[in-house]
């Protein structure tokens, strides 16, 4: 097929343009006539666009792929090492579905062995990867469109988002996948909040509107379970548990005030109530705003327990009181 060096050329398209009509012959049932060869396009650097990185993720997860989920699991080992090779080499990269293809990895159905091994090793390795920055511009998955709130936020804080930067700190807040981070993410988070344009302002103004936004269809991306109601999708989900915890880090007195009125939002149901004792429209969220509460100080650590006391009396969500008794 030619030259495929770095930089790309007449060949290197050539050849993506090949890897993506064998793709798309895969995911419709023509594994045994064209897996060999995109097995061997899936190791060469042929400089992908995040435009066809792109479409290879959304052959693969979300409403519009190409393939069911058991023929996802089918043809897991044929299917997605060729849609990671893009993912890597392109600038940007849909987050969302990397992160659904990694969960998936996870599946018993799949034969074990080194090869997915290093496949879930791919995964993880771009999901801790910072966003590729261009100056003026936010990352495509940074606020995405697979809920309401990312469009939301875009079209309100135009301003704000691409400000010096707004998009390496905000890309730092969406690698927070869990309730508490490392002291390494925290130390980053804090310096990087320092560096950005009108930070607190940013922080803050993005989570008056999650604290807002109402409960709606998102897209899960996870396999069977292509929509649920909540108030962010995963990725602005991260993103958001970023903000909350950067937010320890802003001494101003909307601070407590906005953070409980997140944790009150999220860790109750439509209306403000406090739910079915199951219900909530953001358990994760609901989770973290509660753990950034119980880890304030000092005069702000007294305000942030009055909260608690009153998330305490409204919640009802089992697992979500458990972790507001902790927090007090």
């Amino acid at each position: 097929m030619g030259n495929t060096g770095p930089g790309g050329g007449r060949d290197a398209r050539e050849c993506r343009e090949s890897a993506l009509a064998l793709h798309l012959r895969v995911c419709r049932g023509a594994e045994h006539e064209a897996g060999a060869a995109l097995a061997e396009l899936s190791g060469r650097e042929l400089g992908w666009t995040t435009a066809e990185s792109d479409v290879l993720l959304a052959r693969l997860v979300g409403k519009d792929s190409e393939v069911a989920p058991h023929e996802l699991q089918g043809a897991f080992l044929v299917l997605v090492p060729i849609a990671l090779a893009a993912a890597e080499q392109a600038e940007e990269f849909d987050r969302a579905r990397v992160g659904s293809l990694r969960r998936s990895a996870e599946s018993p159905s799949l034969p074990r062995g080194d090869e997915l091994a290093a496949l879930r090793d791919r995964m993880d390795a771009l999901l801790r990867r910072e966003s590729t920055i261009v100056p003026g511009r936010l990352p495509h998955h940074l606020l995405d469109g697979l809920d309401a709130y990312g469009p939301a936020m875009r079209a309100a804080h135009g301003d704000l988002l691409t400000g010096t930067g707004a998009a390496l700190f905000l890309g730092h807040c969406a690698l927070l996948d869990r309730t508490r981070p490392t002291r390494a993410w925290r130390r980053r988070a804090a310096v990087l909040l320092a560096e950005t344009a009108r930070g607190e302002e940013l922080v803050r103004r993005l989570l008056e509107g999650v604290a807002a936004q109402p409960e709606h269809r998102v897209s899960d991306l996870a396999p069977l379970v292509m929509v649920r109601q909540d108030i962010a999708g995963d990725t602005n989900t991260s993103l958001v548990r970023g903000l909350l915890r950067s937010a320890l880090d802003i001494d101003a007195d909307w601070v407590v005030p906005l953070v409980g009125a997140v944790a009150l939002h999220a860790g109750t149901g439509a209306g403000g109530s406090g739910g079915s004792g199951t219900a909530c429209r953001s358990r994760p969220l609901a989770t973290a705003a509660v753990a950034v509460l119980g880890d304030c100080e000092g005069a702000r650590g007294e305000e942030a327990g009055r909260w608690l006391g009153r998330l305490a009396g409204t919640v009802r969500n089992r697992a979500l009181a458990k972790e507001i008794a902790k927090a007090r």
